[in-house]
């Protein structure tokens, strides 16, 4: 591949000198009289006139909505800011028309006619790789920006040394949602995303491919996380198809990671909503918004469907949805930067009456507007030293690592060359009807701060594992009325062997009570309370049979004056079965054997 890119190159250098002999003296004969020998400086933006597809160029760049920015920019450097001395920088468009084989040719054509010192946009990634590995070779070195290029493969500095990156990685979208799956205790994913290769599409990867990619490689990081992937292309899917995918993903996890178009996202959380995805409180849609960073308030309407039960139905349906999308600067500051850029747009370059529709700006057209400071602040610091502001090394060297004051707020640039870029997380308010910004993520800190409640269709973040499916197969509702009945009897012998265990269990107690050798009656038991109550009824025992043995005892005049004999032996005749208490010397048992 690198011998191609050289050999290509020394192609185009070698017919521009054949057809150009004189564009070397041309260039330098193209300075205006009364400059330093040092300027102009040349930057040449290399956009579309044309939008094209969604697939080259999903975030809208163009010519016509680059060119209010790069003046309102340039005329800020030398004049409010005084960087630069006014018209030190000369700004060139070519139209690269999203070709990965016409865009490097027309930056080639500048370099070859010695007119560029600096290159900016190449909005079709794969027409930005070749300017960027090549822009080392040239002269000194032309350094490159980008405001669209957040691929991780573009972070090699060794392929790309001069690259530096306007809008940052998207390996920091990759950090936010650690920081969020974190918060919610998510460890099961599903990636589900638009990739026209997927059909094998000559076109190349799409933007949501190298998103899902980056949040995938920080995720093969975690040793306990789990994740499944989808691909679709939204050029030939429709919403039966869609329907399809999500009843297999609903079996997989309740986290589904989304990516897509603004209008694919629609169908398929209307494809959620059919299937009760996105109304059972079970599953959450967190969609990577890479089309423009625009933060629609109500991204479920459909202007040829107002008042239609299809907007209703995808409002509802959005509640399940959750938006991950560039944060928008809401110092006054920007804001009548804007309303500059759209003045421009229109009074200079009548914009909407060549293109039909209203100028909008977008985070990726606002950042040139930082890329042209940065240029202005690194090449102001290089005159300042007496060194030379065509030394791209150089050049690039001062525009990383630091921090400067851009129309956003604080830019903050890596020692890799890469901006330190700001996340929004949109949820849908039912209270005001609209996504708000309920955290954000700070690039700089690496730290997400919630400034608004989650708002969830239960009431409660899911679970990541599905509890019964999107058809409630996982959890089923009935069973076949044997199923029943054999449950029946088998609580029912279940209860039977109980009672029978309880009931033997009872039965040998006894038992075993029973042969005890050591039980005795209550009244057997040896107590001084006891023993008193037996004496008495002893002795009344005695007195009765006393009486009947002598009657005449009950005689006064009978009655035996002795009292000494009380303490007699006791006596049982056979036969009667008396017991007596009698005196030896007067009783007589009478004729019956003695015991």
């Amino acid at each position: 591949m690198t011998t191609f890119v050289v050999f290509f190159v020394f192609v185009l250098l070698f017919q521009s000198l054949t057809n150009h002999p004189g564009s070397f003296r041309q260039a330098a004969a193209s300075y205006q009289p009364g400059y330093s020998p040092r300027f102009p400086l040349d930057i040449v933006v290399g956009l579309p006139y044309d939008e094209g597809t969604r697939l080259r160029n999903p975030f809208r760049l163009t010519i016509g909505k680059a060119q209010p920015v790069f003046d309102v920019a340039v005329e800020d450097i030398a004049r409010k800011r005084r960087l630069l001395p006014n018209r030190a920088l000369r700004i060139t468009y070519v139209d690269t028309q999203l070709s990965d084989a016409v865009g490097p040719q027309r930056v080639v054509e500048r370099y070859c006619a010695r007119s560029v010192d600096a290159v900016m946009g190449m909005a079709y990634v794969f027409a930005l790789a070749p300017v960027a590995r090549m822009s080392q070779y040239w002269q000194q070195g032309v350094p490159v920006f980008t405001t669209s290029a957040m691929v991780d493969e573009l972070g090699d500095r060794v392929n790309f040394p001069l690259l530096t990156r306007l809008m940052g990685t998207y390996r920091t979208i990759a950090h936010l949602m650690i920081k969020t799956v974190s918060q919610f205790k998510w460890r099961r994913f599903h990636f589900f995303f638009n990739d026209q290769a997927v059909h094998g599409s000559s076109q190349g990867r799409s933007e949501c491919f190298f998103s899902l990619n980056a949040i995938k490689n920080v995720f093969n990081n975690q040793k306990d996380i789990v994740w499944t992937v989808e691909m679709f292309s939204e050029q030939v899917t429709r919403r039966e198809k869609y329907v399809k995918l999500l009843q297999k993903a609903s079996m997989l996890t309740n986290i589904i990671i989304l990516c897509a178009s603004p209008d694919t996202v629609r169908e398929i959380m209307l494809a959620a909503y059919e299937l009760g995805m996105a109304r059972s409180g079970e599953y959450v849609f967190i969609n990577i918004d890479v089309s423009t960073g625009s933060h629609a308030e109500k991204p479920w309407i459909r202007a040829n469907e107002t008042n239609s039960p299809e907007n209703e139905k995808a409002k509802e349906a959005y509640r399940a949805l959750k938006t991950i999308s560039l944060r928008r600067s809401d110092r006054s500051e920007y804001k009548n930067f804007e309303a500059r850029v759209k003045d421009r747009a229109e009074k200079k370059y009548n914009y909407s009456v060549k293109t039909g529709k209203e100028y909008e700006m977008n985070n990726f057209i606002s950042a040139f507007y930082d890329a042209v400071l940065l240029y202005a602040i690194a090449l102001n610091e290089t005159l300042s030293e007496g060194l030379d502001p065509r030394n791209g090394h150089n050049i690039t060297g001062k525009m990383w690592n630091r921090t400067f004051v851009g129309i956003t707020g604080n830019v903050s640039i890596d020692k890799n060359g890469d901006r330190y870029s700001d996340y929004s997380l949109l949820d849908l308010d039912p209270a005001q009807d609209k996504f708000v910004e309920v955290a954000y993520y700070s690039g700089a800190s690496n730290e997400l701060k919630q400034v608004a409640q989650f708002h969830w269709v239960n009431g409660k973040p899911p679970q990541d594992s599905p509890i019964c499916g999107w058809n409630h197969s996982k959890c089923p509702e009935g069973y076949p009325w044997y199923v029943y009945v054999i449950a029946a009897a088998a609580l029912l012998i279940l209860v039977m062997m109980g009672a029978f265990l309880i009931y033997y269990r009872r039965m040998k107690l006894e038992r075993e009570l029973t042969a005890m050798s050591w039980k005795i009656r209550w009244e057997e038991l040896d107590g001084d309370e006891s023993r008193a109550k037996e004496k008495k009824k002893a002795a009344k025992r005695a007195r009765k049979i006393d009486a009947f043995a002598n009657p005449d005892q009950n005689d006064p005049l009978l009655r035996s004056n002795s009292r000494s004999s009380f303490a007699s032996d006791k006596v049982t005749c056979r036969g009667v079965g008396w017991l007596l208490v009698w005196q030896p010397d007067s009783f007589v048992c009478p004729a019956w054997d003695w015991v």
